[in-house]
């Protein structure tokens, strides 16, 4: 409604609308959401189809409806016209009309970013709409409206400056002239306790009007002439005035002392709050002297909010704004000396009378300052001892310190730092550059623009000045010479404007080991990164790496993101900042950067390995090239205390960079050994496309090295992840692929690891003996070998494939050995065997024994983060609760479970979740229920092609229909189509897997 009659593209809805947060198909969830509201719509019988699906989006169309933000826009410009024709009672009941179309805050409650911009607009459309009604009554007379309506819309907009102007006016032309100057001692100390500033010129002009009795009753003359400024402060400022009658403080005086400030920008965009803590710590507070450092990277716009606050704070420092740039990063800085003579004799000292030595010179700048309020800017400084002697000497003066580190916190100094500014500013800078109506249309470009920009404001301005220099070019146009990275650097130029310079001048300040470390974090363009992937880089110990780290961070090269759930300090590179070093990078010898990602990639293995051996209890399941052996120094350090599982976590990222990186420098063999053990870390959490990208990097290396043995290896690791994902058919033809290869180059016991997943797709897809043959072929090689986790995984999925096939006696053997094994040892396996023992018990009807098992492999589970473990454990304590007769824990843990299935991508678990639910309704009469679960749980299964759980659905349908006395025939169809799908498996043992045919039961194994 924002945007009628205009396409709405998905992209921008769903930044709308999620932000940050993406769910994983957010066409879809739009598309279900505008299906809704057309519904809606309709039911309403008013109107048609308001809303048109237009690529690359939808339309909101006005042709049969009106909303209420146009009717405003209509009524505005009558009242124009009115205006115009000097029908001035017209004009005001056309702007009384447009009032009247809020009911309140627009979007009230709504509180998305992308929103803001928008209602912010019509905040200040209903401000101007207010106080140009007024000023239509007071050319009318009509003085007690004026009074009665903006006595009222003041507490809302305190800081509207025009209006008060206004019921001022409206006041004393009433006759009543000392409401008109309590109002404005009203303002005044308001003005002054949120801001910290004194009124306008405008309204004090106003003021001493009135006491003057120079604004003659009856005449707008005098009011039209002033254009009061507007003021907008957090929204802690105060909602209400509080007429006082204590003495009114005199207004501020105007400034008469020197001003150096450089100009003012036409209009500041953003940093309301920071300009907020600006202001308050500029005030005295009867101590110290009040000094505020502005810290923030090149390019964040220190400058240019120390300028205009400077420029605000005039009436308040009349004694005179001093500025200097003291240039701390050139090789040329402004020393001291030079900075004080500057003062001086802008002061008012002739040249003659400025002593020489720094120490004189400081102390007549600080007698000279006595009892002034003089507001000093240190722009660019670099250092404590380039500041100390240029500040005064009493807290009636006040000083802001703009720099890239933290150089003013010795003279206690109140810190403000400055980042990128947040979308919606940056936009609104970008638009005030480039033209609104230009931007309005191209949106989704100006988005990207600002995203290429890192949403630096120095960027972003360098954008905005070249679009509204070269008229022809289109946002779009503008974005696709951003896009390359090689050449963004050479189009953030503009005039005098440049991003490259501005981070020259920190990259020069630094030491030539941080100037290394930068180029290296460049070049490995990891987002973010700990304190132990630097120090590998640079190949320096901890504490001299740490010192680097620090330096970098000081000089705003690198950002600090705080801790992370490790317990690491992480740091980023602005995008900006890695191109700038990436460019630096271009000169150094291509042996010393293959070394920085050898040794890199080595500790990200070492210690990755030690994840893994947590996750699987042991070096087990994974096929190593046996040369990218990491030393003892390349693991986890002993003071780092950090817990190998969540440290795997956090630096999911970091891994799958060193494996691309460690594949295209040509190590092959690390990026397959870092690539293996990432697998079961990635496997636990359904880190899917992490899985599959270190893969695909370690895959293509492994064969431009010729290596075979690599190959089946990362082959097996992908045919995992499609099992994983559930796609059979994909997982099939990798593992088979995977076990040709091992066999072809003599590799025993990974061909029998590959057997052992190959025989996973042949049970789900209902080729129940051919899976028992392979798992018992593959059995004794695991023994050979001692991988306790994979004789453990077998003998469960042997123990799992006979309990499915009914054979209870024959499946608790194997279980009760899979039990036994997992004594021995640590890891995900033994939550799975719980899991599996659970679901023997449940068989026997033993349910408190069964309940316990469940309960301790979800424990077990969550203590690795297993997330299907989990799930599968919430759904069978589900059917246990169910079959004990407890009907609402039972659903409500099977609704978790299902709710958890869908979260982590796992149809499998959401078609079972969907098949016991269907049951539990099933047992409670509630049949039109469990067949429209039953159904889409067929679906599932026959989406998937798993035949056998397929025509289970099938049947439990045909039971239910039996049971509502349904058609004969329907149901009989049904049985046949699961007869032809479990014959489609051509196991004879398909069959008996089916189970009773009676009626929805709950399923044997989970």
């Amino acid at each position: 409604m924002l945007k009628p009659d205009r396409i709405v593209s998905v992209e921008e809805l769903a930044h709308s609308i999620w932000e940050g947060r993406l769910p994983a198909d957010p066409a879809n969830q739009i598309a279900v959401c505008i299906s809704k509201l057309r519904g809606r719509f309709q039911r309403t019988r008013t109107v048609g189809d308001l809303i048109v699906t237009q690529p690359p989006g939808y339309l909101l169309t006005m042709k049969e409806a009106e909303l209420d933000t146009q009717r405003v826009q209509n009524l505005k410009a009558e009242a124009d016209e009115f205006t115009a024709a000097r029908d001035y009672a017209e004009a005001v009941s056309c702007l009384e009309r447009a009032l009247g179309q809020w009911r309140g805050p627009l979007l009230a409650g709504i509180t998305r970013q992308a929103w803001r911009a928008e209602a912010r607009v019509w905040e200040e459309t209903q401000a101007a709409l207010q106080v140009k009604k007024a000023e239509l009554q007071l050319e009318l007379g009509q003085y007690e409206s004026v009074i009665a309506e903006l006595s009222a819309f003041l507490p809302e907009r305190p800081f509207l400056e025009r209006p008060r102007a206004q019921l001022m006016t409206a006041l004393y032309r009433s006759g009543r002239q000392a409401d008109a100057l309590r109002l404005y001692r009203d303002t005044c100390r308001l003005l002054d306790e949120a801001l910290g500033i004194a009124p306008g010129a405008e309204l004090q002009q106003l003021h001493q009007e009135i006491l003057k009795g120079a604004l003659p009753p009856g005449s707008e003359s005098a009011l039209t002439a002033h254009t009061a400024n507007t003021a907008h402060i957090s929204h802690a400022a105060p909602a209400t005035l509080s007429p006082s009658p204590a003495p009114s403080p005199s207004p501020a005086p105007s400034p008469v002392g020197p001003c150096l400030l450089p100009s003012d920008i036409g209009e500041f965009v953003g940093r309301d709050q920071e300009m907020a803590n600006l202001v308050e710590s500029l005030k005295p507070k009867g101590r110290n002297v009040p000094i505020v450092e502005l810290v923030g990277a090149g390019g964040t716009g220190k400058t240019t909010l120390a300028i205009h606050v400077g420029h605000r704070q005039r009436v308040n420092f009349p004694d005179g704004q001093l500025y200097i740039d003291l240039r701390g990063l050139d090789k040329d800085p402004v020393m001291p000396e030079e900075a004080l003579a500057r003062f001086l004799r802008e002061m008012g000292i002739p040249g003659p009378d400025i002593p020489d030595g720094l120490d004189q010179r400081a102390e007549k700048f600080r007698a000279l300052l006595t009892d002034k309020r003089v507001l000093i800017i240190l722009d660019n400084a670099s250092e404590a001892n380039g500041i100390r002697p240029l500040l005064p000497g009493t807290d009636r003066c006040a000083v802001i310190v703009t720099s890239r580190s933290r150089v003013a916190s010795s003279f206690s100094a109140q810190v403000v730092e400055l980042g990128g500014l947040p979308m919606e500013q940056a936009l609104e800078l970008l638009y005030r550059s480039a033209g609104r109506e230009r931007s309005a249309a191209e949106q989704g470009a100006a988005r990207q623009l600002v995203e290429y920009c890192g949403h630096l404001p120095l960027a972003v301005g360098i954008v905005g000045a070249k679009l509204a220099a070269k008229p022809h070019w289109t946002m779009h146009r503008a974005a696709q010479r951003l896009a390359d990275e090689r050449r963004r650097l050479d189009e953030l130029e503009h005039d005098s404007l440049t991003v490259r310079s501005t981070f020259e001048l920190s990259y020069n300040g630094i030491s030539a080991d941080a100037q290394l470390l930068l180029r290296r974090l460049s070049v490995l363009a990891a987002p973010d990164f700990a304190d132990w992937f630097a120090r590998h880089l640079v190949g320096l110990d901890w504490s001299e790496a740490e010192n680097l780290v620090e330096e970098l961070v000081d000089a705003r090269l690198i950002e600090v993101m705080g801790r992370d759930r490790a317990g690491q300090l992480r740091y980023r590179l602005h995008d900006l900042v890695r191109l700038f070093g990436s460019e630096r990078a271009d000169g150094e010898p291509e042996s010393q950067r293959r070394d920085a990602v050898a040794r890199t990639a080595r500790a990200a293995l070492a210690r990755a390995d030690v994840a893994h051996r947590t996750v699987c209890g042991g070096d087990y399941t994974v096929v190593r090239s046996g040369a990218a052996v990491p030393g003892s120094e390349c693991g986890f350090a002993k003071h780092e205390d950090v817990d190998p599982l969540r440290w795997s976590e956090v630096e999911r990222t970091t891994l799958t960079t060193m494996v691309r990186q460690a594949a295209g420098y040509g190590f092959h063999d690390v990026a397959w050994d870092l690539a293996a053990v990432c697998r079961c870390l990635f496997s636990t959490r359904a880190h899917y496309d992490d899985w599959l990208a270190t893969h695909q990097h370690a895959l293509a290396a492994v064969r431009r090295a010729g290596d075979r043995k690599g190959e089946a290896a990362l082959l097996l690791g992908l045919g995992d992840l499609y099992l994983d994902k559930r796609d059979y058919g994909r997982a099939a033809v990798l593992l088979e692929r995977a076990h040709t290869a091992f066999i072809e180059v003599g590799e025993e016991y990974g061909a029998a690891l590959a057997l052992r997943k190959a025989a996973c797709v042949d049970r789900i897809v209902g080729r129940y003996e051919q899976a028992l043959e392979r798992w018992r072929e593959s059995l004794p090689v695991f023994s050979a070998h001692g991988d306790l986790q994979a004789r453990a995984q077998v003998l469960r999925w042997l123990g799992l494939t006979l309990l499915e096939l009914h054979d209870r006696e024959g499946a608790e053997p194997y279980l009760r050995q899979a039990e036994e094994v997992t004594r021995s040892f640590a890891g995900r396996s033994a939550g799975q065997v719980r899991l599996a023992l659970a679901d023997l018990l449940r068989a026997r009807r033993r349910l408190d024994e069964a309940e316990a098992e469940y309960a301790r492999g979800q424990e077990l589970a969550e203590a690795l983060g297993d997330v299907f473990g989990i799930g599968y454990a919430q759904c069978g304590l589900g059917v246990v609760a169910l079959e004990r007769g407890q009907r609402a824990e039972g659903r409500r843990l099977l609704g978790t479970c299902l709710e958890s299935a869908r979260a982590v991508g796992d149809p499998l678990l959401e078609a079972l979740s969907m098949f016991c639910l269907a049951v539990a309704f099933w047992h409670e009469g509630r049949l039109d229920r469990a067949e429209e679960l039953l159904l889409d749980a067929a679906s599932l299964y026959r989406d998937l092609g798993t035949p056998v759980r397929y025509a289970r659905c099938l049947h439990a349908v045909a039971g239910v229909i039996d049971q509502q006395g349904g058609d004969p025939t329907e149901a009989a169809d049904l049985r046949a189509r699961a007869a032809a799908a479990v014959a489609g498996t051509g196991s004879p043992l398909a069959a008996k897997a089916l189970g009773p045919k009676a009626g929805p039961r709950y399923p044997l194994v989970l």
